[in-house]
């Protein structure tokens, strides 16, 4: 894959030859990773002889390779909080919470307290958080997520998982304590999620 990134478009042929390999060998992995969606081929003609299968990576797997997207964020941040303080800060965080809530509240709308639990946590899940839900036996929920996909933003600021409690209480309507934190040094971020008290 590596090869297949830096190259652009190589065949199976060339592939084997700069890595040593038997192009069997080499058309096998390519058809597994063709199969996951990952490599894609498309026939293209060269200066002579038959049209030559081309092997390119997908959008897909571009994700397998390292993104140091909290770097150009913490640096934004950085000059936020130079120019405009802790209260631009504070504003960013709570304006990208308010955003966040516009964005999955229509998801969840016409949804009993339960099923809304459980659409947000696949939801979460979808957003690279890799979340699970648990009912307790008191009827209340403990919601896990055993990834943070802004853990290393989040290391330095404290007020982004500040927010993110603030979104799940709006979206469930109900309150919602955190237990850990992956940016805390936990393993996973725990949230307890109280059954909301019914309307005298």
């Amino acid at each position: 894959m590596h090869q297949l990134r830096v190259r652009g478009g190589v065949s199976a042929d060339e592939l084997a030859a700069s890595l040593g390999i038997t192009k069997q060998c080499v058309r096998k992995h390519l058809e597994v990773l063709e199969r996951d969606g990952y490599v894609r081929h498309a026939a293209e003609r060269g200066e002579r002889g038959r049209p030559a299968h081309v092997f390119r990576l997908t959008a897909k797997a571009e994700q397998l390779f390292p993104k140091r997207y909290d770097l150009l964020a913490k640096a934004v941040l950085r000059q936020i909080g130079a120019v405009w303080g802790e209260r631009g800060l504070n504003t960013i965080f709570c304006g990208c919470a308010v955003e966040t809530i516009a964005g999955l509240r229509p998801q969840l709308e016409g949804l009993d307290f339960d099923a809304r639990v459980m659409r947000l946590t696949e939801l979460l899940s979808e957003t690279g958080y890799e979340a699970e839900v648990e009912r307790l036996a008191d009827g209340s929920y403990m919601l896990t997520e055993w990834n943070c996909p802004q853990a290393e933003v989040a290391r330095d600021y404290r007020q982004l998982c500040d927010q993110e409690l603030i979104v799940y209480k709006e979206l469930l309507g109900t309150e919602v304590f955190r237990e850990s934190r992956i940016a805390g040094g936990a393993t996973r971020c725990a949230y307890r999620v109280l059954r909301p008290q019914p309307v005298s």
